[in-house]
């Protein structure tokens, strides 16, 4: 009985996968240009991860778009960042401002060619013509349509004790890292992105001689696997970034809530632990 239990809830659990990744991959919009002309978009993509990144207040923020209803792009065809309204599907309405690269990148690919520039700041899906491409500063407003019925799963609140390079301690919520809920780290030339829920803790060494620009990191998981690899933490600035851009990669890799109730925020190259809470041990604020 137990056995065949198991074999259920594995069933189960494999039924849910293959479930999220035909939703995700059949993403359905309503797209409206700057000239008012509607497309039905499905399939439709944007960046690798399909997350829009926006700021408030100079903090960058992600969010997958499977979790938005709308968004209303307010600013001008030329503008590299525009103002934005985001309807997420919660209920709240969020203010904020996109990088869409404006009229520098690739302005003469049109809605339905292909060409050359960043797809970073483009949507692509296919409609009843066929293949669809716009760039992002081309979108007046996004309707996002989501499958009858489905609920929208709560957002998993990850939190830690985090120790930097001096020894203090911070007891952190809602964790981030680089505003999403998954790690990456490089292991040779690849690298891997791994959802934080599954990580035990996360300790960054150091070795005589190490480069601090990539730093040697090894991660514990729950299950008891080890992974070992490095973290870009470069405090270099690169070329062409802006001052926000280059405290949100430097000083904000990490992000959450602090036990106070402020945002908190630290660089990979000031990290020594992150230790985080288990998943399934009662949460004593309920």
């Amino acid at each position: 009985m137990r056995i065949y239990t198991r074999g259920f809830g594995l069933v189960l659990i494999i039924a849910l996968m293959i479930a999220t990744q035909a939703m995700a991959a059949d993403l359905k919009a309503t797209v409206i240009d700057r000239m008012g002309n509607r497309h039905e978009v499905k399939k439709m993509r944007y960046q690798v991860q399909n997350e829009l990144e926006y700021y408030v207040n100079d903090q960058l923020y992600r969010i997958d778009l499977k979790k938005l209803n709308r968004l209303k792009f307010e600013g001008e065809r030329g503008d590299e960042e525009q103002p934005v309204t985001i309807w997420k599907r919660d209920g709240n309405k969020v203010k904020a401002r996109v990088l869409t690269g404006g009229d520098g990148i690739a302005p003469h690919q049109d809605s339905f060619g292909g060409g050359g520039g960043q797809s970073s700041f483009r949507l692509s899906g296919g409609t009843e013509l066929g293949p669809f491409f716009i760039l992002l500063s081309d979108v007046a407003e996004i309707y996002i349509h989501h499958p009858e019925g489905e609920i929208l799963v709560k957002e998993e609140v990850l939190k830690a004790t985090i120790i930097d390079m001096e020894g203090k301690r911070f007891v952190v919520k809602s964790i981030r890292y680089r505003e999403a809920e998954r790690f990456d780290i490089n292991i040779g030339r690849k690298q891997r992105s791994i959802r934080m829920n599954k990580i035990d803790r996360i300790e960054f060494t150091e070795t005589e001689g190490a480069s601090v620009e990539l730093r040697p990191v090894r991660l514990v998981f729950w299950s008891g696997k080890v992974l070992q690899g490095t973290v870009d933490a470069s405090t270099v600035r690169l070329s062409g970034e802006t001052d926000r851009q280059y405290h949100n990669r430097v000083s904000a890799a990490l992000t959450g809530d602090g036990k106070s109730g402020g945002r908190f925020r630290i660089g990979l190259h000031r990290l020594k632990l992150v230790q985080f809470e288990d998943p399934n041990k009662p949460n004593k604020e309920q």
